[in-house]
């Protein structure tokens, strides 16, 4: 499959993901970050945000794309457990917990997702298209601090 095609598809499989269990939340995920912090953070131009249902969003841009999706605290435990294939990380401050998930054998070793914990949500942010992987966690960890103290 061609590395366009994987990372759209990768993207799919991240919402339909992302839509189970869903949770009405009084936050609107758009309004937690704005084009210039994710333009920032990306390191380039970033479209203004296309919601996913009722608990996500979507920008894209050049070089990257992000989804964060909102999830509620009862999520946490699936999302932070171990699961065939997928290697988990723990973070320390970051909310009131943080993990970073990706996949054993991707393709592409920059597909990764980091949740993060704080109160009764969840953010799950997920950025695709940036070639490295430090810079994808780096840029996924700064707006997650972006967005926590708005929810």
């Amino acid at each position: 499959m061609g590395g366009s095609a994987y990372r759209w598809g990768s993207l799919a499989a991240f919402g339909l993901l992302s839509a189970l269990p869903q949770f009405v939340s009084a936050t609107e995920p758009c309004k937690l970050l704005t084009v210039q912090e994710i333009g920032h953070a990306l390191g380039g131009s970033v479209s203004p945000p296309t919601p996913l249902g009722a608990n996500g969003c979507l920008w894209k841009g050049s070089p990257g794309s992000l989804t964060l999706v909102l999830r509620s605290e009862a999520t946490w435990a699936r999302l932070t457990a171990p699961g065939p294939g997928v290697v988990k990380t723990n973070l320390s401050g970051l909310g009131e917990a943080a993990s970073i998930s990706h996949m054993e054998q991707a393709t592409e070793k920059n597909l990764q997702t980091l949740s993060v914990k704080q109160g009764a949500n969840v953010i799950v942010l997920t950025i695709i298209g940036i070639n490295d992987t430090e810079r994808q966690r780096s840029a996924e960890e700064s707006l997650a601090r972006l967005a926590l103290p708005r929810l």
